[in-house]
């Protein structure tokens, strides 16, 4: 199942979400309603003949159907604009703090490094990590509405007690949940079930109200009332627990099969099945397992890597499979032993010690071509920098491109590891800093060629953001122009995180220079149009308050003139003469006539705005339709069966634009042009 079928399921799974909270709600509202009608019956008939036509009273029916859906509704809503903030709003319900990028401490510094990697190796915009201090239990989560305000929340058990294999075996877990488009469905889950809830605790709070009015009337004789109360709580309370009792129910039937998708595709991204069994042995041989001491645990339980709760009864309701059955689906041979498995009070990851971070700081400060050797010695075909600039992707088909959406491989995983150990550590601490990754991408983005455009764009960034940016600027350009260029897209989507932290002025301010820069020498090239649509994609969502966009085209032939345009600017972007760029639209054309119209746009009335404006149109294509968008794409930029790495770069841009995270194409280069 590719990434464009796992979204197929995540929208079929949310429209099977709401069909059985209705049936949740259809039942609660009938529970409901007999419990008032029989309340009415006794109360309106002769003493001792009760009148049971009140149960068959539609204005009795419609208010009792109303007053329940409104409170569940209402409750609902409310627990969703609570959670607006996305993964954030989560994590700090959970008791999270969140962990500064650029932290020293060990066992942070471990974790930042393995989501970092697996950021890299997926495409995803680097998330917030937060840690839950005072959890010892091993478990971890992910939450959020997009990868855009995604977040990874691990415990302090989870980072004092797993190694670092371990530890990459858990997050790879959580990245496949962003990737599987888990966290949306995750988030309704809460909202769904907390209104269920609120209407348990209206039962109780009528309960307490009846029967402790009833116990002082009594001997007056006026108790009659405030006893209906009661028990009219007492039934809402049944109902309503039998709701919460449904919801659950529901969670679990979703969620089991999550769980098994998120640790097959962690072994498949990580190509180590030890790692993630590893850690699962742990949950079982800990005395706390994986169990959360937070009370607002059950909200979340579907949530976690481990089942965050106590077994429930008869496991009708466990949000994950059995922990045994997990480990032996990994690991077949596994005995259900856990008094073999070895805990430890502390260990760090072979990179997360402070001596070995100064260690690869000093490797990372000798002049080398790119990643080069290092890359070489994990079995990714690599080249220097010096031939990097002509260094091109050998495109086995158009298919492939399309296949590496949402699926990172392990080869994505050891290019990210030995990419981020190569950096040097001026720019990887420039993207832990907010002001410093704003001078990054300044640096990014400077004329190496022309020193008076270079002047040109520091006067820019002086006059919005003074002389300290222009010295960081500048200080970052060297090490920039000495970067690989398969690493200069991996570094922003590092110093997306650090630049969430901007305040709205300061990213009004950071876009504007940014397209400055890029527009100084009067010409928008490849690089600069990919780096600025990441960044700005990946950024917008925090700072623009604007209506998430959904799915709504279903058919190609309603954005024919979309189409065209993105063919016909990819393949000018593509060829260098009249010949090669019509090459490149027929083989891009060929993918789509089947679906739609399309025609050659000339060359002159093409560019990279023209792009942009067709790609906001075309996000709103259904998913199975962004699959044959991204191989028509693929074909056009890669007419002749191989593809620059700026090429490379661009297409990724196009596939993020769509919502589909693409892993980097140029792990695998040749030096034939």
């Amino acid at each position: 199942m590719d990434f464009f079928e796992r979204q197929h399921k995540a929208k079929k799974k949310t429209g099977y979400l709401v069909f059985l909270f209705f049936l949740a709600v259809v039942f609660v509202t009938f529970l409901n309603h007999l419990i008032f009608g029989s309340i009415l019956a006794f109360s309106r008939g002769p003493k001792g003949e009760p009148d049971f036509s009140t149960l068959y009273d539609p204005f009795v029916l419609f208010w009792v159907f109303l007053g329940t859906v409104g409170i569940i509704g209402l409750a609902s809503l409310f627990r969703s604009f609570q959670l607006k903030e996305g993964g954030s709003a989560i994590a700090t319900m959970m008791g999270g703090q969140l962990v500064n990028m650029a932290t020293t401490h060990p066992d942070e510094r471990k974790l930042m490094n393995v989501v970092e990697e697996m950021a890299i190796a997926s495409s995803v915009p680097m998330p917030e990590v937060f840690v839950m201090h005072g959890e010892e239990a091993i478990n971890a989560f992910a939450a959020g509405f997009t990868p855009d305000d995604a977040v990874i929340g691990v415990t302090a058990g989870c980072i004092r007690q797993l190694s670092r294999d371990e530890l990459q075996g858990v997050i790879a877990h959580e990245f496949s949940h962003v990737l599987n488009q888990d966290m949306r469905l995750n988030l309704k889950l809460v909202a769904v079930v907390f209104g269920l809830i609120v209407l348990t605790m209206i039962g109780r709070i009528m309960m307490e109200i009846g029967f402790g009015s009833s116990r002082y009337r009594r001997r007056d004789g006026e108790g009659g009332g405030a006893l209906a109360i009661g028990i009219a709580g007492l039934g809402i309370l049944a109902a309503g627990g039998l709701g919460v009792f449904m919801g659950n129910l529901i969670k679990s039937a979703i969620s089991r099969q999550r769980e098994y998708l998120a640790d097959s595709s962690a072994v498949q991204f990580t190509r180590n099945p030890d790692g993630l069994s590893g850690a699962l042995k742990k949950i079982g041989a800990l005395s706390d397992g994986s169990r959360l001491l937070t009370p607002r645990a059950e909200e979340a339980s579907h949530m976690f890597f481990g089942n965050g709760l106590r077994e429930s009864w008869f496991n009708l309701t466990s949000t994950h499979p059995p922990l045994l059955e997990r480990i032996q689906l990994i690991e077949p041979s596994f005995d259900g032993d856990f008094s073999e498995v070895k805990l430890t009070e502390l260990e760090t990851g072979s990179d997360s010690s402070p001596e070995m971070e100064g260690a690869q700081a000093q490797q990372a400060a000798i002049p080398i071509p790119g990643v080069g050797d290092a890359l070489g010695r994990t079995g990714i075909p690599v080249m220097g920098l010096a031939a990097a600039s002509d260094a091109i992707v050998r495109v086995q088909s158009v298919k492939s491109v399309a296949d590496s959406i949402g699926n990172p491989t392990p080869e994505h995983v050891d290019f990210a590891v030995v990419l981020l150990r190569s950096l040097p550590e001026t720019v990887r601490a420039a993207a832990h800093d907010t002001h410093d990754a704003c001078a990054l991408m300044f640096a990014l983005l400077l004329d190496d060629m022309n020193d008076a455009i270079r002047e040109r764009q520091l006067e820019q960034v002086e006059e919005f953001f003074g002389e300290h940016m222009v010295s960081a600027t500048a200080r970052l350009q060297g090490p920039v122009i000495e970067l690989d260029p398969r690493a200069k897209l991996p570094v922003a989507d590092l110093a997306i995180g650090a630049l969430k932290q901007l305040s709205p002025d300061q990213y009004d301010s950071f876009i504007h220079v940014m397209d400055a820069l890029a527009a100084a020498d009067e010409q928008l090239d490849l690089f600069e149009f990919s780096l600025s649509k990441l960044v700005v994609r990946h950024l917008e969502p925090r700072f623009i308050d604007a209506p998430k966009k959904v799915a709504q085209v279903y058919s190609l032939k309603r954005v024919g003139s979309e189409c065209s345009m993105l063919i016909s600017s990819l393949a000018c972007a593509a060829g260098e003469n009249e010949e090669t760029i019509r090459e490149a639209y027929e083989a891009g054309a060929a993918q789509l006539t089947s679906a739609t119209e399309i025609r050659q746009v000339p060359a002159k009335e093409c560019g990279l705005d023209q792009l942009e404006g067709a790609l906001e149109k075309l996000s709103g294509l259904a998913p199975n339709l962004k699959r044959h968008l991204i191989e028509a794409a693929a074909a056009t930029v890669s007419a002749d069966g191989f593809l620059q790495i700026e090429e490379a770069e661009l297409l990724r841009a196009i596939s993020d634009s769509l919502d589909c995270p693409m892993p980097p194409l140029a792990i695998a280069l040749d030096t034939a042009a």
